[in-house]
């Protein structure tokens, strides 16, 4: 279950120097302290230079919920930027400090917290509580302490109160009991049994929010949320529909929240997000870390600007090298012994997508770290192919999705493909339809060869190949499987593959017997049809070809090519009428591996990889 698994995550956390809040309360950003005497009065105005280091600071109002103020104005509990503390905020014409927009923001601030701290006797909360009644905003360049700090307090982080000889007013005990208090009592006073944790307790009738899913609201979206009237149960209105208790909901939310603000946890595929954590009782990331290099591979050993489309990694050089090794030692069948690390350690992969106000769920994969490498390294070596080498060993999943997107642009990419992508590679799966069929439409676009003759798109017959070898895998045919190589197959008598073969064959003896002066060949006019409707083509392809090989008799350079010809020619059953899809891809393939075995060099024939 999604929710118990990220509850449990965040007890790991809590256990853990993660910097995640207990309930209760929340990491903010605080740039200054306001140090106030026992009576009220302040004595100084205390810089933080860092305000990205942040203070564990109480979060409740009177529902155990974050202050939301883009349903209206609110106040945090104890401390709050300047606009609510001090009632002043900077002109954003002028950058000056003025008043007028946030006197009513002090006053709300005022008279929530008076309304929090009447009843309770403590020598700090008295001394807060004198400062807020007495401060008056339309007086504050009066005030010198103030005056002459008020641009930087004005900044928009968060201030706190310093009681002199006392300490932070947000540390006291009596701010624990009050929080412990509210999470108790509250308005909704609904109990049932949570489905998380299966005890009785207070259910949260809505869930926090979830922030930095990719397409979501930039506000948060809710993972679990009722709105609808038809979505009602036994009268049961919202999220009690699906009962999970408060402190459930406050450590799924803070666990989810975290791994998305996580740049290791973390990665983004066009549409969809996925956050993946290992279950362990500290934090050691070993696993995650070569987790997290596996799924978004990047070259160690050239310059980051070389990689191409990649700016910023989360994991470094070094640990990338060894994820690499890693996985070349998987893909060639060696054990992997490494004592940082355990094969065994249970990991969680969890995709995510927007859905207007909401977040859906594309896939949840729960698998021991040694099985998910293994998967990814499959997928690895499905879709190798030969010459697809200057991209690197391994061509991440977001480098598939851009090759077939139209004009090869991530905005482009169909939604749900990159989270079927995705599970088909973390599960073994047969790879998406659509992208088999997107990417056969690539190599039909495309131009296929530069002037040296290579095949100019290795990532999308990649992906043709993947595919092929995953269908038959999947239906158990061994036979069709093991005849999907990573470079040219001479032996295969399959039809389809050897029309691919005579194909570039006959393309080659073109660009043979016309050279570079040729405008536009075979392969740019029949490629489309041969590859569909062989028997229509491939008689106008042969015709053309004792043109051009009477042209390289007379110049001495017809045998070679014509003895390929021929040799393909007497393995061919037939010129079909037509080629299904599953054939149009073997059409591909061996188009592919032929141009790249006839530009191989003469000594490296012999030693190429089937």
């Amino acid at each position: 279950m999604i929710l118990q698994a990220l509850s449990n995550y965040y007890n790991t956390l809590i256990n853990s120097d993660s910097g995640v809040a207990p309930p209760g309360y929340s990491n903010s950003k605080v740039s200054h302290i306001l140090l106030i005497s026992t009576e009220g009065e302040l004595l100084d105005v205390i810089p933080i230079y860092k305000p990205e280091n942040k203070k564990l600071l109480p979060r409740y109002m009177i529902l155990p919920q974050e202050v939301q103020r883009t349903s209206g104005k609110k106040a945090n509990f104890l401390y709050d930027n300047s606009s609510y503390v001090l009632g002043i905020c900077l002109n954003e014409t002028t950058k000056q400090p003025i008043v007028d927009i946030s006197i009513d923001n002090f006053n709300i601030f005022k008279e929530f917290n008076n309304n929090r701290l009447k009843d309770i006797d403590d020598i700090k909360a008295k001394a807060f509580l004198k400062f807020i009644n007495n401060w008056n905003p339309r007086k504050w360049q009066e005030n010198p302490i103030i005056f002459n700090k008020a641009n930087e307090l004005c900044s928009g982080y968060n201030i706190v109160f310093k009681i002199e000889g006392e300490g932070f007013l947000h540390e006291s005990s009596f701010v624990s009991e009050l929080i412990a208090k509210a999470i108790d009592e509250d308005n909704d006073n609904f109990t049932a049994q949570c489905l998380v944790t299966g005890e009785f307790g207070n259910i949260s009738r809505t869930h926090n929010l979830i922030k930095g899913v990719k397409g979501a609201q930039s506000s948060g979206a809710a993972i679990v949320s009722f709105n609808n009237e038809s979505f009602k149960s036994y009268g049961k209105d919202q999220s009690f529909n699906a009962p999970v208790s408060k402190k459930a909901t406050f450590e799924y939310t803070t666990a989810l929240n975290y791994l998305l603000n996580s740049k290791l946890n973390s990665l983004t595929f066009a549409d969809t997000t996925i956050v993946f954590w290992a279950e362990k009782k500290d934090l050691d990331s070993k696993e995650e870390i070569i987790l997290s290099w596996s799924l978004d591979p990047f070259e160690p050993d050239i310059s980051e600007n070389e990689n191409d489309d990649k700016k910023q990694f989360a994991v470094d050089r070094t640990t990338a090298r060894q994820a690499k090794e890693i996985l070349e030692n998987i893909m060639d069948g060696i054990s992997v012994k490494n004592s940082d690390f355990r094969h065994d350690t249970k990991c969680y992969i969890l995709g995510l997508a927007p859905n207007a106000a909401r977040i859906s769920v594309r896939f949840w994969e729960v698998n021991s770290f040694g099985e998910v490498l293994n998967k990814i390294t499959t997928h690895y070596k499905d879709i190798y192919i030969v010459g697809s080498k200057k991209f690197g060993n391994f061509i991440p999943p977001w480098r598939l999705l851009k090759e077939v997107a139209a004009q090869g642009k991530t905005e482009n990419i169909p939604p749900l493909l990159a989270g079927q992508l995705l599970y088909s590679i973390l599960t073994g799966a047969q790879y998406p339809y659509n992208l088999y069929t997107m990417a056969l439409s690539r190599v039909r676009k495309n131009k296929r060869n530069d002037e040296k003759g290579e095949t100019a798109n290795p990532i999308s017959v990649g992906i043709i190949k993947a595919y092929l070898i995953r269908k038959f895998r999947t239906y158990k045919q061994k036979d069709k499987e093991e005849m999907i190589t990573v470079s040219l197959n001479e032996s295969l008598t399959e039809n389809a593959y050897l029309l691919g073969r005579l194909f570039s064959l006959l393309e080659k003896a073109q660009k043979d017997a016309i050279g570079k002066e040729i405008n536009s060949g075979i392969s740019d006019k029949y490629f489309g049809t041969a590859s569909s409707t062989p028997a229509v083509v491939f008689p106008i392809l042969l015709r053309l070809y004792r043109h051009h090989k009477s042209k390289l008799d007379k110049e001495g350079k017809g045998t070679y090519i014509d003895i390929k010809i021929q040799e393909v020619m007497n393995k061919l059953e037939s010129f079909p009428a037509y080629l299904n899809l599953e054939h149009q891809g073997l059409f591909v393939l061996g188009y592919y591996h032929q141009n790249q075995a006839n530009y191989i060099k003469k000594e490296d024939k012999e030693h190429s990889c089937k």
